[in-house]
Protein backbone atom coordinates (compact mmCIF):
# COMPACT_ATOMS: atom_id res chain seq x y z
CA UNK A 1 0.00 0.00 0.00
CA UNK A 2 1.44 3.36 -1.09
CA UNK A 3 2.11 6.02 1.54
CA UNK A 4 0.21 9.32 1.35
CA UNK A 5 2.34 12.27 0.35
CA UNK A 6 2.56 15.21 2.78
CA UNK A 7 3.72 18.06 0.62
CA UNK A 8 1.65 20.75 2.35
CA UNK A 9 2.41 22.66 5.57
CA UNK A 10 0.89 25.55 7.60
CA UNK A 11 3.91 25.93 9.87
CA UNK A 12 4.70 29.53 10.64
CA UNK A 13 1.65 30.95 8.80
CA UNK A 14 -0.84 31.34 11.71
CA UNK A 15 -0.94 32.66 15.28
CA UNK A 16 -3.63 30.15 16.34
CA UNK A 17 -2.44 27.95 19.23
CA UNK A 18 -2.39 24.18 19.11
CA UNK A 19 -5.77 22.61 20.04
CA UNK A 20 -6.35 19.29 21.83
CA UNK A 21 -9.68 17.51 21.32
CA UNK A 22 -11.31 14.80 23.43
CA UNK A 23 -13.98 12.93 21.48
CA UNK A 24 -16.17 10.43 23.38
CA UNK A 25 -16.38 7.59 20.91
CA UNK A 26 -16.87 4.85 23.53
CA UNK A 27 -20.47 4.30 22.45
CA UNK A 28 -19.40 3.90 18.82
CA UNK A 29 -16.76 1.38 19.85
CA UNK A 30 -19.27 -0.54 21.98
CA UNK A 31 -21.83 -0.62 19.16
CA UNK A 32 -19.17 -1.88 16.73
CA UNK A 33 -18.01 -4.55 19.17
CA UNK A 34 -21.57 -5.75 19.71
CA UNK A 35 -22.34 -5.86 15.97
CA UNK A 36 -19.08 -7.70 15.35
CA UNK A 37 -19.97 -10.24 18.05
CA UNK A 38 -23.35 -10.83 16.46
CA UNK A 39 -21.73 -11.15 13.00
CA UNK A 40 -19.18 -13.64 14.34
CA UNK A 41 -16.16 -11.39 13.85
CA UNK A 42 -13.37 -10.85 16.40
CA UNK A 43 -14.85 -13.42 18.82
CA UNK A 44 -12.02 -15.35 20.42
CA UNK A 45 -13.77 -17.21 23.23
CA UNK A 46 -16.90 -19.34 23.73
CA UNK A 47 -18.61 -19.58 27.11
CA UNK A 48 -20.21 -23.00 27.42
CA UNK A 49 -22.99 -23.78 29.91
CA UNK A 50 -24.41 -27.19 29.12
CA UNK A 51 -25.87 -26.92 25.64
CA UNK A 52 -25.72 -23.11 25.70
CA UNK A 53 -22.80 -21.43 23.87
CA UNK A 54 -22.15 -17.70 24.13
CA UNK A 55 -19.56 -16.16 21.82
CA UNK A 56 -17.59 -13.17 23.04
CA UNK A 57 -14.26 -11.38 23.11
CA UNK A 58 -11.75 -11.93 25.93
CA UNK A 59 -10.93 -8.23 26.16
CA UNK A 60 -14.56 -7.20 26.61
CA UNK A 61 -15.21 -9.92 29.19
CA UNK A 62 -12.08 -8.97 31.12
CA UNK A 63 -13.07 -5.29 31.08
CA UNK A 64 -16.34 -5.84 32.95
CA UNK A 65 -15.77 -9.07 34.87
CA UNK A 66 -13.00 -9.57 37.42
CA UNK A 67 -13.71 -13.30 37.16
CA UNK A 68 -12.83 -13.38 33.44
CA UNK A 69 -10.04 -10.83 33.86
CA UNK A 70 -8.31 -13.20 36.29
CA UNK A 71 -8.97 -16.17 33.99
CA UNK A 72 -7.51 -14.60 30.86
CA UNK A 73 -4.68 -12.59 32.39
CA UNK A 74 -3.04 -15.12 34.70
CA UNK A 75 -1.46 -18.45 33.97
CA UNK A 76 -4.70 -20.37 34.17
CA UNK A 77 -5.21 -23.04 31.53
CA UNK A 78 -8.31 -21.22 30.22
CA UNK A 79 -6.06 -18.36 29.09
CA UNK A 80 -5.00 -20.37 26.07
CA UNK A 81 -8.33 -22.02 25.26
CA UNK A 82 -10.91 -21.02 22.70
CA UNK A 83 -13.76 -22.17 24.97
CA UNK A 84 -14.38 -22.23 28.72
CA UNK A 85 -17.03 -24.05 30.68
CA UNK A 86 -19.00 -22.30 33.46
CA UNK A 87 -21.17 -24.57 35.55
CA UNK A 88 -23.85 -24.28 38.23
CA UNK A 89 -25.00 -20.78 37.31
CA UNK A 90 -28.05 -19.59 35.40
CA UNK A 91 -27.33 -19.60 31.65
CA UNK A 92 -30.02 -17.04 30.85
CA UNK A 93 -28.52 -14.62 33.35
CA UNK A 94 -25.03 -15.10 31.91
CA UNK A 95 -26.38 -14.29 28.45
CA UNK A 96 -28.05 -11.12 29.80
CA UNK A 97 -24.83 -10.08 31.53
CA UNK A 98 -22.71 -10.59 28.41
CA UNK A 99 -25.27 -8.54 26.50
CA UNK A 100 -24.91 -5.84 29.18
CA UNK A 101 -21.14 -5.78 28.66
CA UNK A 102 -21.63 -5.00 24.97
CA UNK A 103 -24.58 -2.57 25.29
CA UNK A 104 -24.56 -1.09 28.79
CA UNK A 105 -28.26 -2.02 29.09
CA UNK A 106 -29.96 -4.57 31.32
CA UNK A 107 -33.53 -5.08 32.55
CA UNK A 108 -33.96 -5.97 36.23
CA UNK A 109 -37.28 -7.11 37.63
CA UNK A 110 -38.68 -9.21 40.46
CA UNK A 111 -38.44 -12.36 38.32
CA UNK A 112 -34.75 -12.11 37.47
CA UNK A 113 -33.11 -9.99 40.21
CA UNK A 114 -32.17 -12.95 42.42
CA UNK A 115 -30.48 -14.83 39.56
CA UNK A 116 -28.77 -11.70 38.25
CA UNK A 117 -27.45 -10.90 41.73
CA UNK A 118 -26.11 -14.43 42.16
CA UNK A 119 -24.43 -14.57 38.73
CA UNK A 120 -23.03 -11.02 38.85
CA UNK A 121 -21.60 -11.85 42.27
CA UNK A 122 -20.03 -15.07 40.94
CA UNK A 123 -18.61 -13.42 37.81
CA UNK A 124 -17.66 -10.34 39.85
CA UNK A 125 -19.51 -7.92 37.59
CA UNK A 126 -19.72 -5.25 40.28
CA UNK A 127 -21.70 -2.68 38.30
CA UNK A 128 -24.64 -5.09 37.82
CA UNK A 129 -24.42 -6.35 41.39
CA UNK A 130 -24.75 -2.75 42.54
CA UNK A 131 -27.81 -2.25 40.30
CA UNK A 132 -29.42 -5.41 41.74
CA UNK A 133 -28.83 -4.17 45.29
CA UNK A 134 -30.32 -0.76 44.48
CA UNK A 135 -33.36 -2.48 42.97
CA UNK A 136 -33.85 -4.70 46.04
CA UNK A 137 -33.61 -1.69 48.34
CA UNK A 138 -36.70 -0.25 46.65
CA UNK A 139 -38.80 -3.44 46.54
CA UNK A 140 -38.83 -4.73 50.12
CA UNK A 141 -42.31 -5.78 51.29
CA UNK A 142 -43.89 -7.89 54.00
CA UNK A 143 -43.98 -10.82 51.53
CA UNK A 144 -40.35 -10.68 50.39
CA UNK A 145 -38.44 -9.13 53.30
CA UNK A 146 -37.12 -12.45 54.60
CA UNK A 147 -35.97 -13.47 51.12
CA UNK A 148 -34.14 -10.16 50.81
CA UNK A 149 -32.53 -10.71 54.22
CA UNK A 150 -31.45 -14.19 53.11
CA UNK A 151 -29.83 -12.63 50.03
CA UNK A 152 -28.14 -10.04 52.23
CA UNK A 153 -26.71 -12.76 54.48
CA UNK A 154 -25.63 -15.04 51.64
CA UNK A 155 -23.89 -12.34 49.62
CA UNK A 156 -22.81 -10.19 52.61
CA UNK A 157 -24.64 -6.99 51.68
CA UNK A 158 -24.76 -4.66 54.73
CA UNK A 159 -27.05 -2.15 52.99
CA UNK A 160 -29.73 -4.80 52.48
CA UNK A 161 -29.40 -6.03 56.06
CA UNK A 162 -29.83 -2.48 57.34
CA UNK A 163 -32.86 -1.98 55.08
CA UNK A 164 -34.40 -5.22 56.33
CA UNK A 165 -33.83 -4.34 59.97
CA UNK A 166 -35.33 -0.87 59.55
CA UNK A 167 -38.28 -2.33 57.69
CA UNK A 168 -39.00 -4.83 60.46
CA UNK A 169 -38.76 -2.05 63.07
CA UNK A 170 -41.36 -0.03 61.16
CA UNK A 171 -43.63 -2.95 60.20
CA UNK A 172 -43.02 -5.34 63.06
CA UNK A 173 -46.63 -6.33 63.62
CA UNK A 174 -47.32 -7.07 59.95
CA UNK A 175 -44.03 -8.91 59.48
CA UNK A 176 -44.41 -11.28 62.42
CA UNK A 177 -48.05 -11.92 61.51
CA UNK A 178 -47.24 -13.12 58.00
CA UNK A 179 -46.79 -16.65 56.69
CA UNK A 180 -43.13 -16.04 55.77
CA UNK A 181 -42.33 -15.35 59.43
CA UNK A 182 -43.82 -18.69 60.48
CA UNK A 183 -41.59 -20.50 57.96
CA UNK A 184 -38.34 -19.09 59.35
CA UNK A 185 -35.74 -21.49 60.69
CA UNK A 186 -35.20 -21.50 64.44
CA UNK A 187 -31.72 -20.00 64.32
CA UNK A 188 -32.87 -17.24 61.99
CA UNK A 189 -35.77 -16.36 64.26
CA UNK A 190 -33.53 -16.20 67.33
CA UNK A 191 -31.12 -13.88 65.52
CA UNK A 192 -34.02 -11.68 64.42
CA UNK A 193 -35.50 -11.40 67.91
CA UNK A 194 -32.09 -10.80 69.42
CA UNK A 195 -31.36 -7.94 67.02
CA UNK A 196 -34.69 -6.29 67.56
CA UNK A 197 -34.61 -6.67 71.33
CA UNK A 198 -31.44 -4.55 71.19
CA UNK A 199 -32.54 -2.10 68.51
CA UNK A 200 -36.27 -1.73 69.05
CA UNK A 201 -37.05 0.18 72.21
CA UNK A 202 -40.54 -1.30 72.13
CA UNK A 203 -42.13 1.99 71.08
CA UNK A 204 -43.69 0.08 68.18
CA UNK A 205 -43.68 -3.40 69.66
CA UNK A 206 -45.69 -4.49 72.68
CA UNK A 207 -44.64 -7.51 74.73
CA UNK A 208 -48.05 -8.97 73.87
CA UNK A 209 -47.09 -8.96 70.19
CA UNK A 210 -43.69 -10.56 70.76
CA UNK A 211 -45.30 -13.31 72.84
CA UNK A 212 -47.98 -13.93 70.19
CA UNK A 213 -45.38 -14.08 67.41
CA UNK A 214 -43.26 -16.62 69.29
CA UNK A 215 -46.16 -18.92 70.17
CA UNK A 216 -47.61 -18.77 66.64
CA UNK A 217 -44.21 -19.67 65.17
CA UNK A 218 -43.79 -22.63 67.53
CA UNK A 219 -47.29 -23.95 66.82
CA UNK A 220 -46.89 -23.61 63.02
CA UNK A 221 -44.62 -26.68 63.07
CA UNK A 222 -44.87 -27.91 66.64
CA UNK A 223 -42.89 -31.11 66.10
CA UNK A 224 -39.85 -29.23 64.82
CA UNK A 225 -40.17 -25.91 66.61
CA UNK A 226 -41.08 -26.82 70.19
CA UNK A 227 -37.42 -27.43 71.07
CA UNK A 228 -36.79 -23.70 70.57
CA UNK A 229 -39.58 -22.58 72.91
CA UNK A 230 -37.53 -21.99 76.06
CA UNK A 231 -34.93 -19.97 74.16
CA UNK A 232 -37.56 -17.89 72.38
CA UNK A 233 -39.53 -17.11 75.53
CA UNK A 234 -36.46 -15.31 76.86
CA UNK A 235 -37.25 -12.55 74.38
CA UNK A 236 -40.68 -11.96 75.93
CA UNK A 237 -40.81 -9.30 78.64
CA UNK A 238 -43.31 -10.97 80.94
CA UNK A 239 -43.26 -7.98 83.27
CA UNK A 240 -44.65 -5.81 80.48
CA UNK A 241 -47.44 -8.13 79.31
CA UNK A 242 -50.88 -6.60 79.52
CA UNK A 243 -53.22 -7.89 82.23
CA UNK A 244 -55.68 -9.15 79.62
CA UNK A 245 -52.95 -11.11 77.84
CA UNK A 246 -51.80 -12.68 81.10
CA UNK A 247 -55.30 -13.59 82.24
CA UNK A 248 -56.95 -14.65 78.99
CA UNK A 249 -54.08 -16.04 76.92
CA UNK A 250 -50.76 -16.76 78.61
CA UNK A 251 -52.03 -18.26 81.86
CA UNK A 252 -54.01 -20.91 79.96
CA UNK A 253 -51.38 -21.74 77.32
CA UNK A 254 -50.27 -25.39 77.74
CA UNK A 255 -46.87 -24.72 76.13
CA UNK A 256 -45.98 -22.13 78.75
CA UNK A 257 -47.29 -24.20 81.65
CA UNK A 258 -45.23 -27.27 80.74
CA UNK A 259 -42.97 -28.27 83.64
CA UNK A 260 -40.08 -29.42 81.48
CA UNK A 261 -37.11 -27.19 80.73
CA UNK A 262 -37.86 -23.57 81.73
CA UNK A 263 -41.64 -23.77 81.50
CA UNK A 264 -42.33 -23.39 85.21
CA UNK A 265 -39.90 -20.50 85.48
CA UNK A 266 -41.97 -18.52 83.02
CA UNK A 267 -45.19 -19.62 84.62
CA UNK A 268 -43.95 -18.42 88.02
CA UNK A 269 -43.00 -15.12 86.43
CA UNK A 270 -46.55 -14.79 85.14
CA UNK A 271 -48.02 -15.47 88.55
CA UNK A 272 -45.72 -12.89 90.11
CA UNK A 273 -46.56 -10.38 87.38
CA UNK A 274 -50.28 -10.93 87.98
CA UNK A 275 -49.74 -10.14 91.66
CA UNK A 276 -47.81 -6.98 90.83
CA UNK A 277 -50.32 -5.46 88.41
CA UNK A 278 -51.69 -2.19 89.72
CA UNK A 279 -55.17 -2.82 91.04
CA UNK A 280 -56.08 0.64 92.28
CA UNK A 281 -55.60 4.39 92.01
CA UNK A 282 -54.72 6.36 95.15
CA UNK A 283 -55.66 10.04 95.30
CA UNK A 284 -54.05 12.33 97.89
CA UNK A 285 -55.05 15.80 99.10
CA UNK A 286 -56.24 18.56 96.81
CA UNK A 287 -57.77 22.02 96.97
CA UNK A 288 -60.97 20.87 98.64
CA UNK A 289 -60.07 17.38 99.84
CA UNK A 290 -56.95 18.52 101.76
CA UNK A 291 -56.13 15.62 104.08
CA UNK A 292 -58.24 12.99 102.32
CA UNK A 293 -56.57 9.89 100.86
CA UNK A 294 -58.88 7.66 98.83
CA UNK A 295 -58.42 4.48 96.82
CA UNK A 296 -60.30 3.59 93.63
CA UNK A 297 -60.45 -0.16 92.94
CA UNK A 298 -60.07 -0.73 89.20
CA UNK A 299 -61.80 -4.11 89.39
CA UNK A 300 -64.92 -3.03 91.24
CA UNK A 301 -64.92 0.71 90.42
CA UNK A 302 -65.46 1.38 94.13
CA UNK A 303 -63.87 4.03 96.33
CA UNK A 304 -62.53 3.40 99.84
CA UNK A 305 -60.73 5.47 102.45
CA UNK A 306 -57.08 5.27 103.50
CA UNK A 307 -55.55 7.05 106.53
CA UNK A 308 -55.76 10.83 106.23
CA UNK A 309 -52.63 12.90 105.67
CA UNK A 310 -51.29 14.38 108.93
CA UNK A 311 -51.41 17.83 107.33
CA UNK A 312 -53.75 18.72 104.46
CA UNK A 313 -52.26 20.07 101.24
CA UNK A 314 -52.68 20.85 97.57
CA UNK A 315 -50.44 21.21 94.50
CA UNK A 316 -48.14 18.62 96.08
CA UNK A 317 -46.66 15.46 94.57
CA UNK A 318 -46.91 11.75 95.29
CA UNK A 319 -44.68 8.86 94.22
CA UNK A 320 -44.26 5.17 95.08
CA UNK A 321 -40.91 3.43 95.69
CA UNK A 322 -40.79 -0.22 96.72
CA UNK A 323 -44.40 -0.26 97.94
CA UNK A 324 -43.86 2.92 99.97
CA UNK A 325 -46.07 5.92 99.18
CA UNK A 326 -44.51 9.38 99.55
CA UNK A 327 -46.45 12.65 99.77
CA UNK A 328 -44.18 15.59 99.08
CA UNK A 329 -44.53 19.27 100.09
CA UNK A 330 -47.25 21.38 98.41
CA UNK A 331 -49.43 24.19 99.72
CA UNK A 332 -50.77 23.92 103.27
CA UNK A 333 -53.77 25.78 104.66
CA UNK A 334 -52.91 27.23 108.08
CA UNK A 335 -55.01 29.79 109.96
CA UNK A 336 -56.86 30.66 106.78
CA UNK A 337 -53.64 31.18 104.81
CA UNK A 338 -52.05 28.96 102.17
CA UNK A 339 -48.30 28.63 102.44
CA UNK A 340 -45.64 26.53 100.70
CA UNK A 341 -44.11 23.72 102.71
CA UNK A 342 -41.15 21.36 102.61
CA UNK A 343 -42.78 18.54 104.61
CA UNK A 344 -42.56 14.95 103.35
CA UNK A 345 -44.57 11.99 104.66
CA UNK A 346 -44.53 8.34 103.71
CA UNK A 347 -46.76 5.29 104.24
CA UNK A 348 -45.82 1.63 103.77
CA UNK A 349 -48.67 0.24 101.70
CA UNK A 350 -47.96 -3.45 102.39
CA UNK A 351 -48.23 -3.12 106.17
CA UNK A 352 -51.30 -4.54 107.91
CA UNK A 353 -51.73 -1.29 109.78
CA UNK A 354 -51.37 1.73 107.52
CA UNK A 355 -49.98 4.92 109.02
CA UNK A 356 -48.11 8.02 107.91
CA UNK A 357 -44.64 8.87 109.17
CA UNK A 358 -42.56 11.96 108.63
CA UNK A 359 -39.18 11.80 106.85
CA UNK A 360 -36.53 14.41 106.06
CA UNK A 361 -37.90 17.72 104.79
CA UNK A 362 -36.83 19.19 101.46
CA UNK A 363 -34.27 21.97 101.23
CA UNK A 364 -36.74 24.33 99.51
CA UNK A 365 -40.41 24.93 100.32
CA UNK A 366 -42.40 24.58 97.12
CA UNK A 367 -45.73 23.78 95.44
CA UNK A 368 -46.92 23.25 91.81
CA UNK A 369 -43.55 21.56 91.17
CA UNK A 370 -42.55 18.44 89.26
CA UNK A 371 -41.56 15.15 90.89
CA UNK A 372 -40.51 11.76 89.52
CA UNK A 373 -38.71 8.57 90.57
CA UNK A 374 -35.62 7.39 88.71
CA UNK A 375 -33.65 4.33 89.81
CA UNK A 376 -35.08 4.44 93.31
CA UNK A 377 -34.35 8.15 93.84
CA UNK A 378 -36.99 10.88 94.12
CA UNK A 379 -36.25 13.96 92.00
CA UNK A 380 -38.00 17.32 92.46
CA UNK A 381 -37.60 20.41 90.26
CA UNK A 382 -39.14 23.86 89.92
CA UNK A 383 -42.45 25.08 91.28
CA UNK A 384 -43.21 28.18 93.34
CA UNK A 385 -41.48 28.84 96.66
CA UNK A 386 -42.69 30.31 99.97
CA UNK A 387 -42.56 33.78 98.39
CA UNK A 388 -44.80 32.59 95.53
CA UNK A 389 -41.85 33.04 93.18
CA UNK A 390 -41.29 30.56 90.35
CA UNK A 391 -37.99 28.70 90.73
CA UNK A 392 -35.74 26.42 88.69
CA UNK A 393 -34.01 24.68 91.60
CA UNK A 394 -33.94 20.94 92.07
CA UNK A 395 -33.13 18.33 94.68
CA UNK A 396 -33.20 14.57 95.11
CA UNK A 397 -34.13 12.33 98.02
CA UNK A 398 -31.81 9.41 98.78
CA UNK A 399 -33.98 6.88 100.60
CA UNK A 400 -31.27 4.96 102.53
CA UNK A 401 -29.76 8.22 103.78
CA UNK A 402 -33.10 9.94 104.46
CA UNK A 403 -31.54 13.04 102.96
CA UNK A 404 -32.30 15.63 100.25
CA UNK A 405 -29.40 16.69 98.02
CA UNK A 406 -29.32 19.86 95.95
CA UNK A 407 -29.09 19.46 92.15
CA UNK A 408 -28.24 21.67 89.21
CA UNK A 409 -31.23 23.94 88.41
CA UNK A 410 -33.23 23.66 85.22
CA UNK A 411 -32.33 26.00 82.36
CA UNK A 412 -35.43 28.10 83.04
CA UNK A 413 -37.86 28.59 85.93
CA UNK A 414 -41.04 26.54 85.74
CA UNK A 415 -44.15 26.12 87.86
CA UNK A 416 -47.29 24.13 87.17
CA UNK A 417 -45.14 21.91 84.96
CA UNK A 418 -44.60 18.13 84.86
CA UNK A 419 -41.56 15.95 85.49
CA UNK A 420 -41.31 12.37 84.23
CA UNK A 421 -38.57 9.73 84.23
CA UNK A 422 -37.76 7.72 81.13
CA UNK A 423 -34.72 5.73 79.98
CA UNK A 424 -32.50 6.87 82.87
CA UNK A 425 -33.26 10.52 82.21
CA UNK A 426 -35.77 13.11 83.41
CA UNK A 427 -37.97 15.33 81.26
CA UNK A 428 -39.37 18.65 82.48
CA UNK A 429 -42.37 19.73 80.40
CA UNK A 430 -44.21 23.01 79.94
CA UNK A 431 -45.41 25.05 82.89
CA UNK A 432 -45.33 28.78 83.59
CA UNK A 433 -42.47 31.28 83.78
CA UNK A 434 -44.32 34.55 83.28
CA UNK A 435 -46.37 32.97 80.53
CA UNK A 436 -47.58 29.47 79.73
CA UNK A 437 -44.81 27.64 77.86
CA UNK A 438 -44.43 24.54 75.69
CA UNK A 439 -40.67 23.99 76.00
CA UNK A 440 -39.20 20.71 77.25
CA UNK A 441 -35.78 20.05 78.71
CA UNK A 442 -34.06 16.77 79.55
CA UNK A 443 -31.88 16.06 82.57
CA UNK A 444 -29.12 13.47 82.73
CA UNK A 445 -28.38 12.68 86.40
CA UNK A 446 -25.05 11.06 85.51
CA UNK A 447 -23.69 14.34 84.11
CA UNK A 448 -25.96 16.70 86.10
CA UNK A 449 -26.76 18.52 82.84
CA UNK A 450 -29.96 19.88 81.25
CA UNK A 451 -30.50 19.97 77.46
CA UNK A 452 -33.40 21.25 75.37
CA UNK A 453 -35.46 18.78 73.35
CA UNK A 454 -38.48 19.28 71.07
CA UNK A 455 -41.19 21.51 72.50
CA UNK A 456 -44.78 20.36 72.89
CA UNK A 457 -47.20 21.42 70.19
CA UNK A 458 -49.38 23.23 72.77
CA UNK A 459 -48.29 25.40 75.73
CA UNK A 460 -49.55 23.80 78.96
CA UNK A 461 -49.59 24.40 82.71
CA UNK A 462 -51.48 22.53 85.44
CA UNK A 463 -51.56 19.48 83.19
CA UNK A 464 -50.60 15.84 83.73
CA UNK A 465 -47.84 13.79 82.14
CA UNK A 466 -47.06 10.07 82.20
CA UNK A 467 -44.68 7.62 80.54
CA UNK A 468 -46.65 4.95 78.73
CA UNK A 469 -45.36 2.25 76.35
CA UNK A 470 -42.07 4.03 75.69
CA UNK A 471 -43.66 7.42 75.01
CA UNK A 472 -44.35 10.51 77.11
CA UNK A 473 -47.93 11.79 77.16
CA UNK A 474 -48.91 15.38 78.01
CA UNK A 475 -52.57 15.46 79.00
CA UNK A 476 -54.92 18.44 79.17
CA UNK A 477 -53.96 21.49 81.24
CA UNK A 478 -54.41 25.21 80.63
CA UNK A 479 -52.89 27.16 77.73
CA UNK A 480 -53.33 30.60 79.33
CA UNK A 481 -56.84 31.07 77.94
CA UNK A 482 -58.79 27.91 78.56
CA UNK A 483 -58.70 24.39 79.93
CA UNK A 484 -57.64 21.76 77.40
CA UNK A 485 -58.81 18.30 76.47
CA UNK A 486 -56.04 17.77 73.92
CA UNK A 487 -53.39 15.11 74.46
CA UNK A 488 -50.02 14.81 72.75
CA UNK A 489 -47.36 12.11 72.73
CA UNK A 490 -43.58 12.51 72.63
CA UNK A 491 -41.62 9.88 70.71
CA UNK A 492 -38.24 9.83 72.41
CA UNK A 493 -36.40 8.12 69.57
CA UNK A 494 -37.17 10.71 66.91
CA UNK A 495 -37.70 13.71 69.24
CA UNK A 496 -41.18 14.55 67.94
CA UNK A 497 -44.58 15.34 69.41
CA UNK A 498 -47.83 14.15 67.83
CA UNK A 499 -51.43 14.62 68.91
CA UNK A 500 -53.49 11.61 69.95
CA UNK A 501 -57.21 11.40 70.68
CA UNK A 502 -58.66 14.16 72.90
CA UNK A 503 -60.14 13.42 76.31
CA UNK A 504 -63.91 13.56 76.52
CA UNK A 505 -63.78 16.76 78.56
CA UNK A 506 -61.25 19.52 79.07
CA UNK A 507 -59.33 19.44 82.36
CA UNK A 508 -56.73 21.40 84.30
CA UNK A 509 -55.32 20.77 87.79
CA UNK A 510 -56.12 17.07 87.38
CA UNK A 511 -53.95 14.00 87.99
CA UNK A 512 -53.01 11.01 85.86
CA UNK A 513 -51.13 7.73 86.17
CA UNK A 514 -50.62 4.44 84.32
CA UNK A 515 -52.29 1.27 85.58
CA UNK A 516 -53.09 -2.06 83.92
CA UNK A 517 -51.49 -0.87 80.69
CA UNK A 518 -53.80 2.14 80.37
CA UNK A 519 -53.69 5.82 81.32
CA UNK A 520 -56.17 6.98 83.96
CA UNK A 521 -57.11 10.64 84.48
CA UNK A 522 -59.00 11.79 87.58
CA UNK A 523 -60.57 15.09 88.63
CA UNK A 524 -59.60 18.63 87.63
CA UNK A 525 -61.45 21.75 86.51
CA UNK A 526 -63.14 22.40 83.18
CA UNK A 527 -63.13 25.64 81.16
CA UNK A 528 -65.88 27.07 83.39
CA UNK A 529 -63.81 26.25 86.51
CA UNK A 530 -66.32 23.58 87.44
CA UNK A 531 -65.00 20.46 89.13
CA UNK A 532 -64.80 17.41 86.85
CA UNK A 533 -65.80 14.26 88.73
CA UNK A 534 -65.43 11.76 85.88
CA UNK A 535 -62.56 9.28 85.59
CA UNK A 536 -61.29 8.68 82.07
CA UNK A 537 -59.17 5.84 80.72
CA UNK A 538 -57.00 5.83 77.56
CA UNK A 539 -56.05 2.75 75.53
CA UNK A 540 -53.26 3.39 73.01
CA UNK A 541 -54.26 0.32 70.98
CA UNK A 542 -57.59 1.93 70.10
CA UNK A 543 -56.54 5.57 70.63
CA UNK A 544 -59.76 6.13 72.57
CA UNK A 545 -60.72 7.68 75.91
CA UNK A 546 -63.64 6.20 77.81
CA UNK A 547 -65.28 7.22 81.09
CA UNK A 548 -64.92 4.45 83.68
CA UNK A 549 -66.23 6.04 86.87
CA UNK A 550 -66.61 9.11 89.07
CA UNK A 551 -64.94 10.54 92.14
CA UNK A 552 -66.80 10.58 95.45
CA UNK A 553 -65.13 13.82 96.53
CA UNK A 554 -64.16 16.93 94.58
CA UNK A 555 -60.59 16.46 93.37
CA UNK A 556 -58.36 19.08 91.80
CA UNK A 557 -54.79 20.18 92.47
CA UNK A 558 -54.45 16.73 94.04
CA UNK A 559 -51.85 13.96 93.60
CA UNK A 560 -52.34 10.42 92.37
CA UNK A 561 -50.41 7.15 92.07
CA UNK A 562 -51.23 3.62 90.93
CA UNK A 563 -50.70 0.66 93.22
Amino acid sequence: MAMAETSFSLSGTSLVKEQTHNVDHASDLLQFANKSRQDGRFNDIIIRMGEKNIRANKMVLSCYSKYFDTMFNTEMEEKYKDAVEVQAIDAESVEKLVGFMYTGKININTNNVCDLLAVSDFLQILSVKKLCIEYLLTTITQQNCFTIQALADHFTIPKLTEKFNNFVVEKYQKVVSGDQFKKLKGGTLISLLMYHRINITMREVSSDLVYTAVINWVKFDLASNERYLSELLKFVDFQALSPKMIKDVVSVEPLVRKPDDLGWVFHDALVQRAKEIEKSLISLGGKESLTKVTKFDLQTNQWSQLPDLPVGGQSAAAVVIDDILYHIAGKLRTDGEEIATDIVYRMKLKKKVLKWEKVASMNVKRYVFGAAVLNGVIFVFGGADENNTDVSTGESYIVPLNKWIQLKPMKIVRSGHCLVAHNDQLYSLGGHNGKVISSVERYDPSSDEWKDVASMKTPRRWFAAVVFNNAIYAIGGHDGKQSLKSVEKYNVDDNTWVYVENMNIERRAHAACVAQNKIYVVGGLDSDSKIVKSIECYDDQTDKWIVVGETEVELFHHSMVAF
